[in-house]
């Protein structure tokens, strides 16, 4: 899931996350940001920022893209707040029916309107989706008008998830429009979410920047903390285990059962090292400027099920989707009625059924498309929805089996199966996607239970596969020490805990934590950057 536009800039500047020209940029951007003394200048700073940010990682072209999709936005938006305005001015002195009488008509009018603005912002996404199905070359130039090219702007799923969400709020009257541009601008061009989210509502981000605070000790401790943090998941765990794994599926006829499954175990602990790692910069650099981003991981490993999994891993586009998908379809008309009718016909049961799984069925699908457009991601959606709507439909069912079998639900080690359950859920998943293919998967199948190839395990051929000795050790610390991480975060904040630690404690801890990340992550000039695994989104 590589894009050539952000892991190596045409013009010599490597602005991925985990490069030299990234930290500069903080470097300089936090020291001007904090100089400022008022919230009008910081914002200035802010909207400056997101522009060169945006220059230098996508290109001119990319920047004008956005731009252009903001301006829809905004002219959306204060369209439908016109014609909200005249409603409300109709309205003033008349009863609840006459105002759900005349609000119908408006609401008519700005549906126009909002259709429209949706044309416009999702018509760019769906044709990029449609020219990666038909594997369309991507280039860079607006002006490149040669049949089977497109244009992928950095980050166009999410800020146009992000702009659809802010379009429909205004339509629901769920929140005002923005009338000032400048401000519109600087939210879905804030460089932090850019790359791979978290997907934010741009009422929320607008609230904070109106009231960005003062300079913060410890509030900017924390967020650089948390920099480090994902830096350290990122270049010592994700980008070791992904060459490992990407070697063997590279090469898949030459390996077979545990070397398979670990190639698939190092790609699941990579995708999230480098997914999480991602969203844990860009909170970092929030939290550094006073601004609190959703949070879009909660320990998933953790989870019992598959739907408490995607409420744990992705957050932000799980909520996007019930609220913008699921919810619309669930209480329309239609559905509401043909449950109505199921129910009557066939039980209460089989009516709500009905009434969930279709949107549930709808929502993965998507999903699975938002994630990529071939028959593999289309099959991984399937997939998810299957699981989750078993899992919703049979959940009496699952209870009573464990009640007649004896099982005791509340033990540790029960709990523990649940987890592992789910755990192997995510990997089949993984395996569908991994190749890029569905043949892929078949391959890995088969491969899996060909042989056993126990020797791998003793004869050090494992270190022959891209990752030396030194390599492997160093990338299994990482990821104990992020299970360590996990689990203590269920419990209480780690970040907090280390600040309450007495000064040499706590300052051993940061050096130990800089020097870590500095000796072992993958850096210097021979190593090319990888692109954030969800960076191609």
């Amino acid at each position: 899931m590589n894009i050539n536009h952000w892991q190596k800039s045409k013009r010599g500047f490597d602005m991925t996350y985990n490069s030299i020209y990234f930290i500069l940029f903080l470097a300089v951007f936090f020291a001007v940001y904090f100089m400022m003394p008022k919230v009008g200048m910081k914002q200035c700073v802010i909207l400056l920022g997101n522009i060169f940010f945006y220059r230098f990682a996508g290109g001119l072209n990319y920047l004008l893209i956005i731009v252009g999709t903001s301006l829809v936005v905004y002219i959306v938006g204060r369209l439908m707040d016109r014609v909200y305005g005249g409603y409300e001015e109709e309205v003033r002195d008349l009863s609840g029916k006459e105002k759900a009488a005349i609000l119908a008509g408006y609401k008519k009018r700005c549906k126009k309107v909002l259709i429209a603005g949706l044309i416009l912002v999702l018509g760019i996404l769906a044709y990029i989706k449609a020219g990666r199905l038909l594997k369309w070359e991507e280039v860079g130039s607006l002006v490149d008008f040669r049949p089977g090219r497109i244009i992928v702007p950095l980050g166009v799923s999410y800020y146009t998830f992000s702009a659809v969400g802010y379009m429909l709020d205004i339509y629901w009257r769920k929140i005002k429009c923005e009338h000032n541009y400048l401000k519109l601008l600087m939210c879905m061009t804030f460089f932090p979410i850019m790359v791979e989210g978290p997907i934010s509502k741009y009422n929320e981000l607008i609230k904070q920047f109106n009231a960005l605070p003062k300079f913060d000790y410890e509030r900017v401790c924390f967020g650089l903390q948390l920099i480090v943090w994902g830096e350290i998941k990122k270049t010592i765990v994700a980008d070791r285990l992904v060459i490992y794994s990407n070697y063997v599926f590279g090469n898949l006829y030459n390996f077979a059962g545990v070397e398979i499954v670990i190639a698939v175990l190092f790609n699941v602990i990579s995708v999230y090292a480098d997914f999480s790692g991602c969203i844990d910069i860009a909170r970092g650099v929030a939290q550094v400027m006073g601004i609190t981003l959703e949070q879009n991981f909660k320990q998933p490993f953790f989870s019992k099920s598959a739907a408490e999994f995607w409420r744990r891993w992705h957050i932000t586009l799980g909520t996007w989707f019930k609220d913008y998908v699921y919810m619309p379809i669930a209480m329309s008309p239609k559905l509401m009625k043909a449950g109505f009718k199921v129910r009557n016909r066939f039980g209460a049961r089989a009516g709500s059924f009905v009434s969930t799984a279709i949107p549930l069925a709808i929502v993965w699908i998507l999903t699975g498309l938002w994630h990529g457009t071939g028959a593999d991601y289309f099959a991984w959606g399937c997939y998810w929805g299957v699981l989750i709507i078993i899992g919703s439909t049979f959940g009496k069912e699952f209870n009573r089996l464990s009640e007649l079998l004896h099982i005791d639900t509340e033990t540790f080690a029960f709990q523990m199966f649940r987890m592992i359950r789910t755990f192997l859920c995510f990997c089949i998943g993984r395996m569908l996607t991994a190749t890029g293919s569905l043949q892929g998967f078949v391959l890995i199948i088969r491969r899996l239970f060909s042989q056993a190839s126990l020797w791998v395990l003793f004869d050090n051929s494992l270190y022959d596969y891209g990752l030396d000795q030194r390599d492997f050790y160093i990338a299994l610390f990482g990821v104990a020490l992020m299970w360590v991480v996990d689990v203590l975060q269920q419990k209480y904040s780690v970040r907090e805990k280390i600040a309450g630690q007495p000064l040499v404690l706590r300052w051993i801890i940061y050096y130990a934590a800089i020097m870590f990340l500095l000796i072992f992550g993958m850096w210097g000039a021979a190593y090319d950057a990888s692109s954030f695994v969800y960076g191609n989104f």
